[in-house]
């Protein structure tokens, strides 16, 4: 099963870090113990908003983990892979989709972990 990342606030990690760059997480609190066992060519799911209505998720194959700043000059653990596919969904479909429902609650709003494994 591919570890799923929620990207909800649409950041644009590969402007910020460099090609490659699909997620990142702090150093730091409860981001520090998630994804930590990720292993080369292990499946990623990175969900973002595209509009209100329509997601994209997108598919990586990880590659390494690097400690780079970010936009505030705030260390974090940046995920590298190769991208694979991309899929855009309307929210209310892909709310009913596998595996993207893992994303969504009942309601079919997102749910606010930032990684999740099933």
């Amino acid at each position: 099963m591919p570890v799923f990342f929620n990207n909800c606030r649409g950041r644009k990690h590969s402007e910020l870090y460099g090609y490659g760059a699909f997620y990142d997480l702090n150093r730091t609190g409860r981001h520090a113990r998630l994804a930590t066992d990720l292993r080369k060519g292990d499946e990623c799911v990175v969900v973002s908003p595209d509009s209100p209505y329509v997601i994209d998720f997108s598919w990586f194959a990880f590659s390494r983990e690097q400690v780079l700043p970010d936009e505030h000059g705030t260390n974090c653990r940046v995920f590298f892979g190769e991208w694979f596919r991309s899929e855009k969904l309307p929210k209310i479909k892909a709310a009913e989709t596998e595996p993207y429902s893992v994303f969504f609650n009942v309601k079919g709003d997102f749910k606010r972990q930032s990684v999740i494994r099933t």
